[in-house]
Order: C-alpha cells, then structure tokens, then sequence
C-alpha cells in the first residue's frame, strides 16, 4: 500500500470539516486517566514518601489509600471523568468546528 503522504495525489478541499469521533475521545481519555491513575497509585505504593498519590487522594472522592476499594473506586473514577471529559471536548470541538470553521 502506498505511502499518501509522501506521493502526490489529489488535494483534500479546504473547506472539509475537521471532526472527532466523541466515543473515541471520551474512550481515549478514559483509558488515559485509568492507566494514569494506576501508575500513580503503583509508585505511592513502592515509595510513598515521594508523595506523588497525594493529587489523587484529594481530587477523586472517598479514596483512602493504598487498599483495593481505593484502587477500585479509583479506576471507576477515572472511567467516568475521563471518559466523561473525552465526549464533552469532542463534542465542542465539533460544534465550534461546524459553527466556525
């Protein structure tokens, strides 16, 4: 399969609209927050005394260490912010996109 990118073909109008796929983005972000979350919560694990866990414990509610409901609530929590924050920016992107662009 060619390379488009580097063979000259057609252009692509300019007044194409630039979408994003708000499943995908809200899955992305999601997906983000979660691995993020448990690599934090990982490293406060092995060496607390960095401190780095302390962000998580003060903005996602009802956490309280390092036990497995913590970990558990923890990763709905990101599912849900993240997953809730991917939706809400693709879908203004594209309204701004269609509006503006």
């Amino acid at each position: 399969m060619a390379n488009t990118i580097l063979h000259p073909g057609p252009e692509a109008s300019s007044s194409a609209l630039v979408r994003v796929s708000v499943p995908v983005l809200g899955a992305t972000l999601a997906a983000f927050a979660t691995i993020s979350f448990v690599l934090c919560m990982l490293l406060g694990f092995v060496v607390p005394e960095w401190g780095l866990h302390r962000p998580w414990l003060q903005f996602y509610q009802g956490l309280t260490g390092f036990d497995l409901r913590s970990l558990l609530l923890g990763i709905l929590q990101s599912v849900i912010f993240g997953g809730y924050a991917g939706a809400l920016i693709a879908a203004i992107f594209n309204f701004v996109s269609r509006r503006f662009g």
